[in-house]
């Protein structure tokens, strides 16, 4: 498969779709429990006299639950794969269609659905069946509203599925909270429920993703109502399915409707990862599987610290393609590779051999060039995602050995990419690797001591908490789409994806200082000023 981006494909990351930004949306829990507690210290007269319980209500489809395949179209393109019923998707679609103007639920629509395919309806009871466990399997929260349902508040749906079917799907979704559910055929779409709902409680808001069912209706009852648009494809989703990849956008979306924090910077990087890094790392786990079986090697070495979180991705990766090879995790660091001990170089010296690759996020090669000069090697073959263009500094104090054989996703000279965003992206949540000591055979790492603060270590635990999570999500995709790209295609797509992250600047703020901190020290160390 191969993707030319038109001019103006732009990939940028802006939460979802039409929703408030995200750190104004994680602070309106906050706003709103403030709120409360400046209600409860200097109480409301009129409030306070009123008899009816103070409660949210919330829609329930693409409000608090999502579907995997995201419209519920898909739903029905499923049972269609799965039955063999050819046409089943558009007659589902038609059915459902023509009860909409009367009371219907899911046996109403599979009586009607019968009929236009002029069978009995008995002979469909299997198909119905298939529908219900179809919708259990897609299920999805979306985090961030659920979070926001308290005990007493209640839910109410226009939907054909029954409640019972609508508990089990929240159930499946996560929701713990003691709720209220009331589901009709068109209760708030046509507003004649909030009269009821209104006589018997206090509304303090109403959330939902229809504009006329969610907000229009209640608004025009006097209600408080709110859109939410967290469901929809967010732009870079968005971008994806356009491309042809919408197995990769759909786990995106689902690593970005499960996460979700207070926490603004929290909540930022978690929609990093699950946007942007984690579909640049599974571009890059593409073409270094390629790379490693086109070179027939056997042992892939990922470097420390930055390839922390890589390994077990390129591991499902290498698995689906095909690709026979070990993976390790290769304690290792510009010190530990400038100011080798003997026992590092022997633990150095019985990985790296001629059926082995060094793979590393990004750099110049400098250090491991130097490390396997002196241990006698020419021609390793390492992997960058980024390859950086030569450092004068480096260059300066001792010039690159010609050791390497290097191979890059992202060439030097590409345009508008910052590799410390990358790197900020891909941080590990332990200190850097001063050297390695080999005990009857084992490599015991020795780490300096991690002078980051908590505010950094609990951004890291984020990240890494998202984007394995966005790796354990691939079992529910084939992503062969995805595994097919050729050379050009993931190019492409990768460099896009790498200029979206670079404009990630809010990672400067969050990690900028312990970066640059360490980045003094290291250098201090090596003899590079």
């Amino acid at each position: 498969m191969t993707f030319q981006p038109k001019t103006g494909d732009t990939l940028y990351l802006i939460g979802a779709h039409g929703e408030t930004a995200t750190p104004v949306a994680s602070a309106l829990p906050q706003a709103a429990a403030a709120e409360r507690q400046a209600t409860e210290a200097v109480p409301n007269a009129a409030a306070s006299s009123d008899p009816r319980p103070l409660v949210r209500t919330f829609d329930v489809f693409d409000t608090l639950i999502a579907r995997r395949c995201i419209e519920p179209s898909g739903v029905f393109a499923i049972i269609e794969e799965r039955s063999g019923l050819k046409g089943f998707a558009a007659a589902r679609r038609k059915a459902e269609a023509h009860v909409l103007d009367r009371p219907h639920d899911l046996d109403v629509i599979y009586a009607e659905l019968a009929r236009l395919l002029g069978v009995e309806p008995v002979k469909l009871a299997a198909l119905k069946a298939l529908e219900v466990d179809v919708e259990k399997e897609q299920v999805i929260p979306i985090a961030e509203n659920l979070a926001r349902v308290r005990h007493g508040d209640v839910l109410i749906s226009d939907m054909y599925l029954g409640a019972t079917h609508i508990r089990s799907l929240l159930d499946r979704a996560g929701l713990t909270a003691r709720v209220g559910l009331v589901v009709t055929n068109d209760g708030k779409k046509t507003g004649r429920i909030w009269p009821d709902i209104s006589a018997n409680l206090r509304i303090e808001e109403h959330l939902g993703d229809n504009e006329h069912s969610d907000v229009k209706m209640p608004t025009s009852f006097g209600l408080t109502a709110r859109l939410t648009r967290l469901d929809k494809p967010s732009a870079v989703e968005t971008v994806l399915i356009n491309l042809g990849l919408r197995q990769l956008a759909e786990l995106c979306r689902e690593a970005r409707l499960r996460t979700f924090s207070e926490d603004a910077g929290i909540r930022t990087v978690q929609l990093i990862q699950a946007n942007l890094n984690f579909p640049l790392m599974l571009m890059a786990s593409i073409e270094l599987a390629n790379l490693v079986r086109h070179l027939g090697l056997r042992r892939v070495l990922f470097s420390s610290r930055d390839c922390d979180m890589w390994v077990p991705l390129f591991e499902e990766v290498a698995r689906r393609k095909g690709v026979t090879c070990k993976a390790e995790y290769f304690y290792t660091s510009r010190l530990a590779k400038m100011q080798p001990s003997e026992s590092y170089l022997a633990y150095a010296r019985d990985r790296i051999g001629q059926d082995s690759i060094v793979v590393d996020l990004c750099g110049t090669g400098w250090s491991l060039s130097h490390l396997a000069e002196r241990l006698g090697l020419s021609k390793v073959p390492v992997f960058f995602l980024h390859k950086l263009p030569s450092a004068k500094a480096y260059e300066e104090l001792s010039q690159t050995p010609d050791a390497c054989a290097f191979h890059a996703l992202i060439r030097p000279d590409a345009p508008d990419v910052f590799n410390t965003i990358l790197e900020m992206c891909n941080y590990s949540d332990h200190g850097m690797v001063r050297d390695v000591r080999m005990v009857e055979g084992f490599a015991l790492p020795v780490l300096a001591e991690d002078e980051r603060g908590a505010a950094d270590h609990a951004a890291v635990r984020a990240q890494k908490e998202t984007f394995a999570l966005a790796v354990s999500l691939m079992k529910h995709f084939d992503l062969n789409h995805v595994l097919q790209l050729d050379q050009p295609s993931i190019s492409a797509v990768s460099t896009a994806l790498y200029q979206s992250l670079s404009r990630q600047q809010s990672l400067r703020g969050l990690y900028g200082k312990s970066h640059m901190d360490e980045e003094v020290r290291v250098r201090r160390q090596i003899g590079c000023n």
